[in-house]
């Protein structure tokens, strides 16, 4: 894990490393993971790859008592500047998703947000969340999905023999996920799941468009929010640890 990890310590200073630590910058995927998750405030939460460390620190303003790890070491020290800048209290870690380094059941909920795609054995990690929540305890999962136009994009990618770009750079890692597999994987993990919400659903890809051209961002139907769900980009999953 260590090659992956220093690769990531370049990709998180590359794209984050200029940006200020007093200003949160919450992606559309942590609003999402906000809309569905249980109050937070006195609950022990953890994130896992919490990369620069925004939606940590918007966690323990809410009065999470929150824990955060990352696998990057430049990650977790960007993440800490952001915590001192907030004036918060976060324990963050440098610590690999697929062996967190806590006891079982220590914690009330936990987040994980487009990371699950990033790491190298996704199932192994997924049992490591299960492991570290009580029993009852809240899983919040957000990740991508390419059932939709973006496996255009991928096979382009693999056409050409280039890296895939998911729109935030060429990443070292990036599984190739579908809802329905993620899903399952958090079933076989020991977790129930009890909702899934799509968002970003992307219909069509053509050149020299941009690519959300032919995009909805979400559906208010919830029949249409289901009928679409498989097109859908990014995939927040709800689920409780059996």
């Amino acid at each position: 894990m260590k090659n992956e990890s220093q690769s990531y310590d370049g990709w998180h200073r590359a794209v984050h490393g200029d940006e200020s630590p007093a200003s949160l910058h919450l992606a559309q995927w942590h609003e999402d993971a906000l809309a569905v998750a249980p109050p937070v405030a006195g609950q022990k939460v953890l994130e896992v790859g919490c990369g620069v460390g925004d939606f940590a620190t918007h966690l323990a303003r809410q009065g999470a008592v929150m824990t955060a790890v990352d696998f990057s070491p430049a990650a977790i020290e960007l993440a800490q500047a952001r915590m001192a800048a907030n004036l918060v209290q976060i324990s963050f870690s440098t610590a690999d998703a697929q062996s967190l380094p806590f006891a079982d059941a220590t914690f009330d909920v936990v987040f994980s947000c487009e990371c699950l795609e990033h790491i190298p054995d996704p199932p192994q990690a997924l049992r490591e969340m299960a492991r570290v929540l009580r029993p009852g305890g809240r899983l919040v999962l957000t990740t991508e999905n390419y059932s939709n136009a973006m496996i255009l994009a991928w096979l382009m990618s693999w056409w050409r023999g280039e890296p895939f770009n998911s729109g935030t750079h060429v990443q070292p890692i990036e599984q190739f996920f579908l809802f329905w597999r993620v899903r399952a994987m958090m079933r076989r993990a020991g977790f129930a799941v009890t909702q899934m919400l799509g968002a970003h659903h992307v219909f069509l890809l053509l050149p020299r468009l941009h690519p959300h051209t032919f995009v909805r961002e979400r559906f208010r139907s919830r029949f249409l929010a289901a009928v679409f769900r498989p097109l859908a980009r990014h995939v927040t999953f709800t689920a409780v640890k059996e």
